[in-house]
């Protein structure tokens, strides 16, 4: 009985390192998504770098479930900025699970103050393939019967 109940304490502990293994790189894919989120956001639609874009857009990406195309996207990225220069994202909260990072950023120096959105990229082989966005527009919030603006950010206490 004994050396049942030890073999199968064995197992088990052999599973829980094992477990404790996978979770760990799963871990550092998320990190890994996270910060190439981080990087599109600052550096290709704040600053941007189209250039950027050629690494990290797949050439077949898809935007809100239409295939866009990575030259579509930079033509996108370069038209948002010709149209509100001074606008900037600030990424407020992000959450990664297995190839999907989802963040929720701030528009920053645009017309009627900042206005919340939440973007979605699935990231395969170090590159977005899929973008998904969703502005959290005034009109939205009117049409569903909600008051006032976008939440500010939680403060740290």
């Amino acid at each position: 009985m004994r050396t049942r109940i030890a073999a199968v304490g064995l197992a088990v502990g052999a599973l829980v390192a094992l477990g404790g293994a996978f979770s760990t790189a799963s871990a550092q894919d998320a990190d890994q998504n996270k910060a190439l989120f981080t990087v599109v956001v600052n550096q290709v639609y704040n600053a941007g770098d189209l250039a950027l874009a050629d690494d990290l857009v797949a050439k077949n990406v898809t935007n809100n479930g239409t295939l866009l195309g990575r030259e579509a996207f930079k033509t996108m990225v370069k038209e948002q900025r010709a149209q509100a220069p001074g606008r900037q994202l600030r990424v407020d909260d992000l959450v990664a699970d297995g190839d999907r990072v989802i963040g929720r950023v701030t528009e920053i120096g645009v017309a009627g103050g900042p206005m919340s959105e939440i973007l979605v990229f699935r990231i395969q082989d170090g590159q977005i393939v899929e973008q998904w966005t969703m502005a959290d527009a005034p009109a939205l919030r009117q049409q569903f019967g909600l008051q006032g603006g976008p939440a500010a950010p939680a403060s740290a206490n």
